[in-house]
C-alpha cells in the first residue's frame, strides 16, 4: 500500500542562482557552524512546518515568508532554530523535539497536537515485527503531515546517517517491510523503515502533528 503527503512537492525549494531545486532544507543553510553541524531537527521541523502552513490557510503563520527560494526558507530554519535548539548532543530525545515545535507554533498563535511512535533501545538491536509501526506512518501520511523520524542509530540500514533526523514524506508498506521516502539534506532518499526498527540498537522515533 502507497501512503503519501498529499503535496509533497510544496515542499521544493528553489535555488534561483544555480537552477537547482532541493527536496526540503538543508543544515548546511544555517549561517553559524555550530547549527550546520547540529541542526538535522530544527531542519525536519521547518519542513514539517512549513508544510503544514502551505497546506492549511489557517496555519499559514507557521510559514513567515512568501515563496519557497533557498534564502527564505534558510530564514524559516533560523526561526525555528531558535525554538527547536539542539544541545550539546544535538536534538537527541523526541521530547526536546515536540517542546521546541509547540513552543514555535505557539508564538505563532497556532496549537499543534503531537502523536507519537516511540522505539526505546534494545540489546543488540533485535526486535520482532514492530506492532503499530506501519498503521502509524499510515496514519501521519493520511492526516496529510510530514513525519519527522529520529534515528539515533542506523542498524543494518546502510543508507541512512545515525544520530539523524529526516522528513518522511510517503511510504510503501509491504507485508514484510516498510519502504520510507523523506526529505534529508535537501535530497530525497528511501530507506527500510522496518528493517531500522527491528536492528537499531539505540531507538528513535517517529512524530506528526495535527490541528
Amino acid at each position: 500500500m502507497l501512503v503519501s503527503i498529499a503535496r509533497p512537492e510544496l515542499i521544493t525549494i528553489a535555488d534561483e542562482k544555480t537552477d537547482r531545486t532541493y527536496f526540503g532544507g538543508s543544515q548546511s543553510w544555517y549561517a553559524a557552524e555550530w547549527n550546520r553541524r547540529a541542526g538535522c531537527g530544527p531542519t525536519c521541523a521547518a519542513n514539517i512546518l512549513a508544510y503544514l502552513a502551505l497546506t492549511r490557510p489557517e496555519l499559514r503563520a507557521l510559514y513567515g515568508y512568501e515563496t519557497m527560494r533557498v534564502e527564505s526558507f534558510a530564514r524559516h530554519m533560523e526561526d525555528v532554530y531558535r525554538f527547536v535548539t539542539p544541545g550539546n548532543m544535538g536534538l537527541n530525545r523526541i521530547e526536546m523535539f515536540l517542546e521546541g515545535v509547540a513552543a514555535f507554533a505557539q508564538s505563532r498563535g497556532v496549537a499543534l497536537d503531537p502523536h507519537v511512535f516511540g522505539v526505546p533501545r534494545a540489546m543488540g538491536g533485535k526486535r520482532s515485527h514492530a506492532p503499530g509501526l506501519a498503521r502509524f506512518v499510515a496514519d501521519g501520511l493520511a492526516s496529510d503531515c510530514p513525519l519527522g523520524f529520529l534515528n539515533l542509530a542506523r542498524g543494518r540500514v546502510k543508507n541512512i546517517q545515525g544520530w539523524h533526523w529526516v522528513s518522511v514524506t510517503a511510504a510503501d508498506l509491504r507485508e514484510d517491510r516498510i519502504l520510507a521516502d523523506a526529505s534529508d539534506e535537501g535530497e530525497r532518499i528511501r530507506f527500510d523503515l522496518g528493517l531500522w526498527y527491528q536492528t537499531t540498537s539505540l531507538g528513535g522515533g517517529l512524530v506528526y502533528f495535527t490541528q
